[in-house]
């Protein structure tokens, strides 16, 4: 049998409002997990844009004693000043730091009375010659030696917990995405089996006349690929609208230019976009098909 065009979109348009309580909880199901799986790529492509950004210009800090010697502080710039590895260096006095401080303090007031500038180190932040880790470490420790050094913190090590955190909430947020998968797949399923018990006469009846199994399952298949689809969609403006909080938060007014590899460009979004619609009516189609076949093959 031919599967005209007309008769596709009739059988779908039946199927999706035969059982609107059970497309609507499919649908949103889909767009839940599709939703989770979005923010996890973002989250993603936020990370691999601040790796990136390190990469060639890893900046670390050498914090100096709160009560170092002059002659200590000159000491460790002139170390700086002659060393082969050293790209560049900024010494931050006291009243630099102070003022760093109560930014990073602003909204605790309580800690900003308990310190006053002179309490505070001063420091010099050090930016590579070479964007190598391990020679980046060898001189850190040839600094620590120095008399006068408190310590020294590496970008690498800011990085690296960045890494962790942001990999944790992508793996959850992976999982998740899975299980709201695997649940719009059996809603999904249970959809299909319920149209399909409603119309058992009616495909009875074309088995008879000689209808192919492709012929009855595709109009099926088109019903679940378009839950899939509307649920993607909504699952792609949601991203969208996340992406623009973020860019909100990290451009706006705080400023926090340090993550502004987390708001992607249009382009990028849509790219994920792009992925959830396509995941979204493979995710359909391919419940559907299952839940057709297994009916027919019964």
């Amino acid at each position: 049998m031919v599967l005209r065009v007309d008769y596709l979109a009739k059988e779908t348009g039946n199927n999706l409002v035969r059982n609107p309580t059970l497309t609507v909880a499919t649908v949103l199901t889909v767009a839940v997990s599709l939703a989770l799986l979005g923010a996890s790529l973002l989250i993603q492509r936020g990370v691999e844009g601040f790796n990136t950004r390190f990469k060639d210009d890893v900046e670390f800090i050498v914090w100096m004693n709160a009560d170092a010697e002059p002659e200590n502080i000159e000491r460790t710039a002139q170390f700086l000043q002659e060393s082969l590895t050293v790209k560049d260096f900024t010494y931050v006095n006291k009243e630099a730091t102070f003022i760093e401080f109560q930014e990073y303090y602003a909204d605790q007031p309580e800690v900003l009375d308990l310190v006053e500038a002179d309490q505070l180190p001063t420091s010099f932040r050090v930016v590579p010659e070479i964007a190598d880790l391990a020679l980046i470490r060898a001189l850190g420790d040839e600094i620590e030696a120095l008399p006068g050094i408190n310590g020294v913190d590496y970008a690498e090590e800011y990085i690296k917990q960045l890494n962790d955190i942001t990999g944790s909430a992508s793996q959850v947020m992976i999982t998740a995405a899975v299980l709201s998968a695997v649940a719009s797949s059996l809603l999904m399923y249970n959809t299909i089996r319920t149209g399909l018990f409603a119309r058992r006469r009616e495909i009875e009846v074309m088995r008879l006349v000689g209808a192919t199994k492709w012929f009855i399952r595709i109009p099926f298949m088109m019903e679940g690929l378009l839950q899939g689809l509307i649920g993607a969609v909504f699952s792609a403006l949601a991203i969208f609208g996340l992406n623009k909080v973020i860019s909100r938060s990290v451009l706006g007014e705080n400023n926090l230019r340090l993550f502004e590899s987390f708001a992607l460009d249009t382009g990028e979004v849509a790219s994920v976009a792009v992925i959830l619609l396509l995941v979204g009516a493979a995710l359909g189609a391919l419940g559907a098909g299952i839940a057709v076949t297994r009916y027919l093959d019964a």
